[in-house]
């Protein structure tokens, strides 16, 4: 018996594939009709508890805040990258202004069509680079827009769904006795039965298999009516109501501006012309000159903000600008003083008032936003004090060594002449 079951388990036959036949179309079609949904229905009664409850937790708070810190991300990383290419394109268009001075001198003119190609070339496609990245912008503000309109449109479902859904549902209810006992009275009075009795007034239990089901607005019908219509609304903004006033749009501008004109560059056109009638960004730019204050001062559109915190009063490192004042404060100083303060605004959140004397504002840590553009404008500040520090310390090395007539110490490396140039930026 062993040895039969062994020779059995071994034989060729152990060792034979399946030639089940591949599945027909027909059945393909079966199967992929199997995993499509049903078609939708619409509820035939009002939400029980259970079902309030599970409405309660689509899209919490977390899943919100996750989305909105994923624009934030985006909006950073898209003016970033718009300050970069703009930044490489102002050094190199400075290169070729020095190297414009020695060809007007006649120095190394046989490279002048060459490298003004090359500058030309390089402006078209920055142009092009940071339109797209202008376009980027504006859809990321329309997707943080939706993101938001998913929030409201829950929370109107949430107050008033229920509600609703109950009283569309007492109302057919209503209906629909009152056709049942208007057409029951019909039939006696047809069939000489004309006494009152009991037989028209509701009875309790389900609801009778000749009585037609009823169809509510569901939960999902109502957010899907609320969304198009809140999405409809927003779309016949103009442009400037969509954008111009928005943060990440205006730290994306200003950034641009910038990186393109620096400190002494026309200060940023008012956001009002910054689109035209048909949506599209307006070209052009007013001059307008400005002018640096003091050490602890910059100039920013005219309007002169200090680079010192207001409470710590020390430089700033990583500055937050107020979205309803314009004063800046350290990040940390900023937050902390918030979270001391025992006053909240009509959403729960901790507020404080302005601390820079004279401002009544109250603020919150959402009305805070990053400032990348004071952080470049004091980087370049304290790039320009310690060349400045530098260029002192070297004249007044040259005057110690000119008076003790001391022979400068050569360090053995070619000296540049005039006709050599620096490498250009990339």
């Amino acid at each position: 018996m062993t040895t039969r079951l062994r020779s059995t388990a071994g034989g060729p036959s152990s060792h034979r594939q399946s030639t089940a036949a591949p599945p027909t179309a027909s059945q393909e079609r079966t199967q992929s009709r199997g995993d499509e949904l049903p078609p939708y229905r619409k509820p035939s009664h009002p939400l029980d508890e259970q079902a309030q409850a599970k409405l309660q937790e689509v899209y919490n708070g977390r899943t919100a805040s996750m989305l909105r810190e994923h624009q934030q991300r985006a909006a950073k990383l898209i003016t970033e990258s718009a300050g970069s290419i703009n930044d490489a394109l102002k050094e190199h268009q400075e290169y070729v202004a020095r190297r414009r001075k020695k060809w007007e001198q006649g120095k190394a003119v046989e490279e002048q069509e060459e490298v003004e190609q090359k500058l030309a070339e390089l402006e078209e496609k920055v142009d092009k680079q940071t339109t797209r990245l202008e376009e980027s912008m504006r859809s990321v503000i329309d997707t943080g827009e939706a993101n938001e309109r998913i929030g409201t449109a829950l929370n109107w479902v949430r107050s008033n769904g229920t509600r609703r859904i109950q009283e569309e549902y007492n109302t057919q209810m209503s209906q629909q006795q009152g056709g049942t006992q208007s057409r029951h009275r019909a039939r006696r009075v047809v069939d000489g039965e004309e006494d009152d009795d009991e037989a028209d007034q509701p009875t309790p239990g389900p609801t009778p298999l000749t009585q037609a089901r009823a169809a509510l607005t569901g939960p999902s019908e109502m957010f899907t009516n609320q969304l198009e219509k809140q999405k409809l609304e927003y779309q016949s903004l103009p442009h400037n109501a969509r954008y111009s006033k928005h943060n990440d749009y205006i730290g994306f501008k200003r950034m641009v501006h910038d990186a393109r004109f620096g400190e002494d560059g026309p200060p940023l056109a008012h956001p009002d012309s910054w689109f035209t009638e048909n949506g599209a960004p307006a070209p052009g730019i007013t001059v307008v000159r400005t002018d640096l204050d003091d050490d602890d001062d910059i100039v920013i559109d005219k309007a002169t903000i200090s680079t010192r915190c207001p409470i710590t009063f020390r430089q700033f490192e990583h500055p937050f600008s107020s979205t309803k004042c314009p004063h800046t404060f350290e990040k940390n100083a900023v937050l902390q003083y918030i979270r001391r303060s025992t006053i909240k605004n009509s959403a729960g959140q901790k507020v404080m008032q302005c601390p820079v004397p004279g401002c009544d504002q109250m603020i919150s840590a959402s009305d805070l936003i990053e400032d990348l553009i004071l952080i470049r404008k004091i980087k370049r500040m304290l790039a320009a004090e310690q060349q400045l520090d530098e260029s002192e310390a070297e004249d007044e090395g040259a005057s110690h060594e000119g008076e003790e007539g001391a022979e400068p110490i050569s360090s053995g490396a070619p000296a540049r002449t005039q006709s050599q140039s620096p490498t250009p930026p990339i």
